[in-house]
């Protein structure tokens, strides 16, 4: 079977949660050998990506329209189709909701419904772009729908009634690069970001959903003298993020480094004292399973997936309560044994996600769908 893959997602300068998705499970559906890859990718100001295996089963195809006039052609002409652009496939798949047009069966990867159940974490650009992609239609349509979480199946089917048959949860995984990182690379990135002896550590965009203030709030009230280190691009609103760290009584203990590094990544969780995740809302949460598997004592929300993700490898609180963090916080940084046990509950619960056996369940779900 030849598929067409949109890899469009790998274009992000920084990438994180969706990019990473596209990025590990291409690499091991390649890996497999099982299928033919088509490569789909366009861009008219960013060169084609070149982290992407290639091989004897595998083409690229990289084209240089305006994406503007692409998209725009993709949902008001249906025009052109994919399978065209790649020379044939037998179906075609999005490892994200995107603009396409196709006649082959079509199977599509929802991270998350967070743009229709929190319309308020977005901004009026980004809530256009969903509109105009039609999420409602393109997951009706498709022959299969992935969803990367239970609770982002459960939303599926209630928000569009779309039968659970055609629905399989494919979750995002963690590679053999996160584990407790060894001395030597916990020092360096020490003294890369210049990071405290002990801190609190939150990674992912700065944005309204993923409650950091909520998490300086908390912080604010925590009897230690333990650092707060926050990592991540800047998202929708970031400045009421930076405007919260700046009136905390704590702000001279209150560091943000930015967008990391992947490399970078599972030394930063493994220097962490605690790993503090209390999202919102979350169609899966990679950063949480990060940290576990790097051995880092983990609070995390307990609302949308996070609950799933975490099970009893951290500790689960409601977001919406500042006191439970707080609690929660200051009782990991004064109880070491809690701490160990969390540790090697974390790294056990999150060897249960491999970017193959991933790969394996997707493979299922596009044979399935020629031999139904």
């Amino acid at each position: 079977m030849r598929i067409a893959v949109d890899i469009r997602p790998l274009l992000e300068c920084n990438r994180a949660g969706v990019s990473l998705y596209t990025l590990n499970l291409v690499r091991k559906l390649i890996e497999s050998g099982a299928h033919d890859y088509a490569l789909f990718c366009n861009s008219s100001h960013r060169p084609a990506p070149i982290d992407v295996p290639t091989g004897s089963k595998v083409n690229h195809y990289f084209s240089q329209y305006p994406n503007r006039l692409l998209n725009t052609s993709f949902a008001f002409l249906g025009w052109p189709k994919i399978e065209t652009l790649v020379a044939g496939a037998d179906l075609v798949y999005l490892p994200n909701l995107n603009f396409i047009a196709t006649n082959r069966p079509l199977v599509v990867t929802v991270h998350d419904l967070s743009f229709r159940r929190y319309p308020r974490f977005f901004s009026k650009k980004q809530r256009l772009w969903h509109c105009l992609v039609n999420a409602e239609k393109m997951i009706k349509k498709a022959a299969a729908v992935i969803a990367v979480s239970q609770h982002t199946k459960d939303e599926i089917i209630e928000s569009f009634g779309v039968s659970p048959d055609r629905i399989h949860v494919v979750t995002p995984a963690v590679g053999a690069e996160y584990r407790p990182s060894p001395t030597t690379e916990i020092a360096t990135v020490r003294q890369k970001y210049n990071l405290p002896e002990k801190f609190i550590f939150y990674l992912g965009t700065l944005e309204p959903r993923k409650n950091v203030t909520g998490l300086i709030a908390a912080y604010n009230q925590l009897e230690s003298d333990v650092g707060l280190v926050l990592a991540g691009g800047e998202g929708w609103l970031y400045q009421h993020i930076y405007a919260a760290a700046k009136n905390s009584p704590k702000r001279q203990q209150i560091k943000f480094i930015g967008y990391v590094a992947e490399a970078d990544k599972p030394a930063l969780y493994s220097a962490a004292s605690i790993f503090a995740y209390p999202s919102f809302y979350e169609g899966f949460g990679m950063p949480a399973l990060e940290a576990m598997a790097c051995g880092t004592p983990v609070v995390a929300s307990h609302t949308s997936s996070l609950g799933e993700v975490v099970g009893d490898g951290g500790l689960l609180v409601n977001p919406a309560r500042v006191d439970e963090l707080v609690l929660s916080l200051q009782e990991l940084l004064s109880n070491k044994k809690l701490c160990e046990l969390l540790a090697e509950k974390g790294i056990k619960r999150a060897q249960q996600f491999t970017w193959k056996r991933s790969a394996v369940e997707l493979e299922k779900v596009f044979s399935s769908l020629f031999t139904a």
